[in-house]
């Protein structure tokens, strides 16, 4: 098992019921941050299809932010981003998208790095949305 193994006893080197107890709460909370951490992140071309396709979401209101291979980060509105038929130069993978943003209040709802997600709710938005009862 990977929780600590601790003696309740009342023996010398021993530590007390509270003790573990805590001990015990903090193995907790570092495996279900760990297992947060490794909550799987819908791919950025689900999103892009989402934002795209929902009705209740309007595209126009958000911006990809991608990383260029010469300049760094750079937005790009959803509705200009060209899913096929582009010239080469002019394309960009979904690998090197780093955040969607919505422009209105100005929030990343999705964000690779920080593993946010909050179109369909998966990496460490899964946990939040869990533990919010949303």
């Amino acid at each position: 098992s990977d929780l600590p193994q601790v003696s309740i006893s009342k023996r010398a080197g021993t530590i007390s019921k509270a003790k573990a107890k805590r001990a015990r709460k903090e193995h907790h909370k570092t495996v279900s941050a760990q297992a947060a951490a490794s909550a799987g992140l819908r791919p950025a071309q689900d999103v892009m299809h989402r934002i795209r396709h929902d009705a209740h979401l309007r595209m126009s209101d958000y911006v990809v932010g991608y990383r260029d291979r010469h300049v760094g980060i750079m937005e790009k509105a959803v509705e200009s981003w060209s899913l096929e038929g582009v010239e080469e130069e002019e394309f960009i993978p979904f690998h090197r998208v780093v955040y969607f943003r919505r422009i209105s209040d100005d929030h990343v709802v999705w964000d690779r790095e920080k593993r946010i997600d909050e179109i369909f709710w998966s990496g460490v938005s899964a946990k939040t949305e869990d533990s919010n009862g949303e």
